[in-house]
């Protein structure tokens, strides 16, 4: 999705429909979500299949829908695109089961991603980084998503417990899975291509649990998941490896794209980032509000509730957008200019409540780790074509990013 920064005007018509998937690798939402805040009432619409739901677009209401589990479950599916019996993981993954359930799964991943398990991950981190930025050194233009795209995978790869050999595959398989890429291709062979991609992250996964994984490892943890679920009909350890895989591997190089985007574009904040020692967590925080990779997160309601001046019956399924709360003009000043220092800044892109992202410290470290060598390796940047997005109303991705750059 386009982002507009403070200064450009709005341009898009104003539609009420923002659910309808071709429009996320076109426009910029943000218009629309504006306009949806300013409502005394949650939006309310229908699927293209004529399921009813309603969205959070305000910061509070987001925040109220993420932070009470109990009314707003997340055991059914967390993207308003997997409906009807539900996600198959639901139940089974992290992501989507609610305490305690959900405390008994996370106890076992916690300890690898602490803020002190982080640390111990840096310098492996950066050492994986400057291979990938050796093997661009030199070119004058390239398109960034392609030549790093493993470059999530030198965050997690390693945490996983993937190999190195298997990066490449899964690095491109996940960039496919999580929406369509090409604008013009059909919805068969939209779906069909999620499809294939789905299929080969879950490949590679199969693989590298039935190879003994390494214990300190999300997927050498993975196995005990089977003991905290009692599923005899599903693969338990599978659902969560993969839960972990797509739930990393979106935010760091989505968050980079979007700031690299950026930076090609503003001279003065080009200026401003160069003559930074090292980026400082203010920084950090300012790129993940404002690239905010996952749009929406769904929840269903488990109770006949009011939220935001709107009635909401029992099961009914209700999205709290993210990337609209992350914008919303009463929590943050000036929301659609990027201030590299802004504080406070309490934005959402990692979520709130129980299901705040377990793998914040890893993330925060890796996009520290990419901009700190961005800097100390290049000297200018510029776009060199017009960038490519993500076709999806749940994650908010730059797919192709054509890059002028002058290496110091």
């Amino acid at each position: 999705m386009r982002l507009s920064p403070e200064g450009s005007e709005f341009t898009d018509m104003i539609s009420s429909d923002i659910y309808e998937e071709s429009q996320y690798g076109a426009r910029d939402m943000h218009p629309v979500w504006q306009e949806l805040r300013g409502h005394d009432v949650l939006h309310r619409q229908q699927t293209p299949d004529g399921e009813d739901f309603f969205s959070a677009m305000r910061y509070a209401d987001v925040r109220e829908v993420l932070n009470d589990h109990k009314t707003f479950s997340s055991a059914y599916s967390t993207m308003l695109t997997v409906r009807g019996d539900g996600d198959v993981a639901a139940g089974a993954a992290i992501h989507l089961t609610d305490p305690p359930l959900h405390s008994d799964i996370k106890r076992n991943f916690t300890p690898l991603m602490t803020r002190q398990a982080t640390l111990r991950l840096q310098e492996g981190i950066r050492v994986r980084m400057s291979e990938l930025f050796d093997a661009v050194r030199g070119r004058e233009t390239f398109d960034f998503c392609d030549a790093m795209l493993t470059l999530p995978m030198t965050i997690t790869g390693e945490l996983m417990g993937i190999p190195q050999e298997e990066w490449t595959v899964t690095g491109r398989a996940t960039v496919r899975a999580m929406g369509g890429v090409d604008p013009d291709v059909s919805e068969y062979e939209r779906r069909f291509q999620l499809f294939e991609a789905h299929t080969t992250i879950m490949s590679v996964l199969g693989e590298v649990l039935e190879s003994d994984p390494p214990a300190d490892s999300v997927s050498g943890r993975c196995p005990a998941t089977a003991h905290a679920v009692a599923d005899g009909e599903r693969n338990v350890p599978l659902l969560n490896a993969y839960a972990f895989l797509m739930g990393a591997n979106p935010t760091v190089p989505q968050t980079i794209n979007q700031t690299l985007l950026l930076l090609a574009g503003d001279d003065d904040l080009w200026s401003w980032f160069q003559r930074q020692e090292e980026t400082d967590q203010r920084f950090i925080d300012e790129a993940l509000r404002w690239a905010s990779p996952v749009n929406h997160v769904l929840r269903r309601a488990t109770e006949d509730t009011t939220i935001g001046g709107t009635d909401v019956p029992a099961g009914s399924l209700v999205s709290a957008w993210i990337a609209s709360a992350n914008r919303d003009e009463e929590v943050f000043k000036d929301p659609y200019r990027f201030v590299p220092d802004r504080s406070p800044n309490q934005h959402l892109a990692f979520g709130l409540g129980v299901h705040r992202c377990i793998g914040q410290h890893v993330a925060s470290a890796g996009i520290k780790q990419f901009l700190d060598l961005w800097r100390q390796n290049v000297r200018s940047v510029r776009l060199d074509g017009d960038p490519k997005h993500l076709i999806s109303n749940f994650l908010n991705g730059v797919v192709s990013l054509p890059l002028a750059v002058t290496w110091k």
